[in-house]
C-alpha cells in the first residue's frame, strides 16, 4: 500500500490533502496534468474526508474527479455517490449516480446533488427524495442546510408526515421545528380537515398551523373556515380567525362571520366580534341572518347537534318572513326559540310588534308562534297616520305559512281599528278594550276582533277623533329601524 502525506500548496488550511491511494501514476501526455490514483482512495479537505475507488487528481487546481463507491463524511453528514467532482478552491463538491446524503436520521436521494461547502446547503434539480422517521419528502428541486435542518423544495412538492398529506409547488421545512411552510397554491389533507391554501404553515406533529391569504379549513364533517388568517390547532380543537372570518356548518346550516372569531369543538364554543353575523340557512327558501356587537355560541348540553346563540348590543336579525332589532337576542335550537330583549321590535310583514321581552317559537325554521311579555303593543299602517293598533300586557300571536292569523291580546288590552267597507272606504274607527281581545287577519291585515263578555268598544264615526286620540298609549312606530335587506344588520 502507497500512503501519501502531502500539501498541494503553502495553505493547508484550503488545499486538498490526499491521505491515502494504493496505486499513482502520472499522465501528462495529453496536455492534462493530473495524478491516477486507485485503490481506497481518500481525501481530507478541513472537516471533511472524501473517499472513493478511483481517482483523477488535479494538484495545481486543488480538485479531484472520484470514482465508484465515493464517499463524504462531514462532521454529522455523509454522502455517498457513485462518481464525485470536489473543487477545493470553491468548496463544490458534486456527487453524480444514486447520489445519498444521510444526516443523523435524515436521508437525502437524488440522481446528482451540488454540495456547497462554504454555505453548508446541497442543491438537487432532477428529482429528490428525503426521508426521515417523522417525514417523507418528494420535489422535483431541493435545498438542504444540513446544520439548521432546514429545506426548500420546488415542483410538484409531495410531503407526508403521520396523518399529513401536503402537496405544493413551494415548501420549506423546518426539521427541528417540524414547521412545514407552504407557497403557492396548496393542499394539506388531514385525517380530521382539508385545507386549500396559497400561503401556510403547519406544525405536522403537534398539529397546528397558520393559514393566510384566505386559505380554506375544511373539517371532516364538512365544516368550512376561511379568512385573511387562521391558526388552528388539533390538539385544543380551536381556530382563530382574523380579517374577513366566515365559517359554515352544513350540519346545522348555520354560519358565522366577522372580524374575528374564536372557535372550539368538543364542547363547541365560539365568539365572533367585528361586523359579526350568524347566518341560519336551514330553511332552503329563505335564510336568516342576525347581527350584534359579540355573537357567541354554545353547544347545547343536552344536544350536541344543537346550539345556543347569544347575540349582545346592536341586535338586528333579518329573513324575508320577519325582522327584528334590540340590544340582545338569545336563540336555542333545541327549543327553536328566539328571544329578544332591550327595547326589541319585531316585523312580520304588514305588523310591528313590540314589548319588553319577545319570544318567537319556530317550526321547521319557520315562525310557528309568539309570545310577547310587558307592555305589548302591535301596530299595522292602513293609511298615512293611520294605523291599527293592538296593547295590553301581554300577547300571544299564531303564524300561518309564516305570516301572523291570530292575535291574542292579554291583560289590559285594548284596541284601535280602522274599519273599512267592502270598497275599502273609511266607515269609522273602533276602539276596544277588555282582559282580552283576540284579532284575527285575513290576508296580512287585522279583519275582525273578538271580545270577551266583560269588553267593551265603541265605533267612533270619520273624523270624531282627534289624531292625539287615534293613538294609543306607548304607541311608537319605528318603521324606519327595520332592516330591509341581509346589509341593513349593520346600521343602526
Amino acid at each position: 500500500m502507497l500512503l501519501l502525506f502531502f500539501a498541494v500548496s503553502a495553505n493547508a488550511a484550503t488545499n486538498v490533502i490526499l491521505e491515502n491511494s494504493e496505486e499513482l501514476s502520472f499522465d501528462k501526455e495529453h496536455g492534462r496534468d493530473y495524478q491516477i490514483l486507485r485503490g481506497n482512495v481518500r481525501f481530507r479537505h478541513e472537516n471533511a474526508v472524501m473517499y472513493c475507488d478511483s481517482a483523477y487528481f488535479y494538484d495545481t487546481n486543488n480538485s479531484f474527479d472520484a470514482f465508484g463507491n465515493c464517499r463524504v463524511v462531514q462532521d454529522t453528514m455523509t454522502m455517498v455517490s457513485n462518481t464525485m467532482y470536489y473543487d477545493g478552491n470553491t468548496r463544490i463538491i458534486k456527487v453524480r449516480g444514486g447520489a445519498v446524503l444521510h444526516n443523523g436520521s435524515m436521508t437525502l436521494t437524488t440522481d446528482w446533488l451540488d454540495f456547497y461547502r462554504d454555505a453548508n446547503y446541497g442543491y438537487y434539480a432532477d428529482g429528490g427524495h428525503l426521508v426521515d422517521p417523522q417525514f417523507d419528502i418528494v420535489s422535483k428541486k431541493g435545498y438542504y442546510y444540513p446544520s439548521s435542518k432546514v429545506s426548500f423544495f420546488k415542483g410538484d412538492v409531495t410531503m407526508l408526515s403521520g396523518e399529513t398529506k401536503i402537496l405544493t409547488d413551494s415548501l420549506k421545512f423546518d426539521q427541528k421545528q417540524n414547521i412545514s411552510s407552504v407557497f403557492g397554491p396548496s393542499t394539506i389533507y388531514h385525517t380530521d380537515y382539508t385545507i386549500e391554501t396559497t400561503h401556510a404553515w403547519t406544525n405536522t406533529v403537534d398539529r397546528y398551523g397558520r393559514l393566510y391569504n384566505h386559505s380554506v379549513l375544511t373539517s371532516k364533517k364538512g365544516d368550512k373556515m376561511t379568512a385573511d388568517s387562521i391558526y388552528f390547532s388539533s390538539l385544543t380543537n380551536t381556530v382563530e380567525m382574523w380579517g374577513d372570518a366566515l365559517a359554515l356548518d352544513d350540519s346545522s346550516h348555520t354560519g358565522f362571520s366577522g372580524d374575528y372569531a374564536w372557535m372550539q369543538n368538543n364542547p363547541g364554543k365560539g365568539i365572533i366580534v367585528g361586523r359579526a353575523c350568524m347566518m341560519d340557512y336551514s330553511n332552503p327558501d329563505d335564510t336568516m341572518f342576525v347581527h350584534g356587537d359579540t355573537i357567541k355560541y354554545l353547544q347545547s348540553p343536552v344536544d350536541t347537534t344543537k346550539r345556543e346563540l347569544y347575540a349582545f348590543h346592536h341586535v338586528k336579525l333579518f329573513s324575508n318572513d320577519m325582522q327584528a332589532k334590540g340590544d340582545s337576542m338569545t336563540y336555542i335550537e333545541l327549543d327553536s326559540l328566539i328571544r329578544l330583549d332591550g327595547n326589541p321590535v319585531l316585523w312580520s310583514d304588514e305588523s310591528q310588534i313590540t314589548g319588553d321581552t319577545i319570544k318567537i317559537f319556530t317550526k321547521e325554521n319557520k315562525p310557528n308562534w309568539m309570545h310577547v311579555q310587558g307592555n305589548a303593543f302591535v301596530i299595522q299602517q292602513q293609511a298615512v297616520d293611520c294605523y291599527d293598533q293592538l296593547n295590553g300586557r301581554e300577547a300571544k300571536g299564531y303564524f300561518k305559512n309564516s305570516y301572523l292569523d291570530r292575535l291574542d291580546m292579554i291583560g289590559n288590552a285594548m284596541s284601535l281599528y280602522y274599519a273599512q267597507d267592502e270598497y275599502n272606504k273609511l266607515i269609522g274607527i273602533n276602539k276596544c278594550e277588555g282582559q282580552m281581545l283576540t284579532i284575527f287577519l285575513v290576508d296580512k291585515k287585522m279583519d275582525r276582533i273578538k271580545m270577551t263578555p266583560e269588553s267593551k268598544g265603541k265605533m267612533y264615526p270619520p273624523g270624531q277623533m282627534s289624531e292625539k286620540e287615534q293613538k294609543l298609549r306607548g304607541f311608537n312606530w319605528r318603521e324606519e329601524e327595520r332592516p330591509l335587506c341581509k346589509e341593513d344588520i349593520f346600521k343602526w
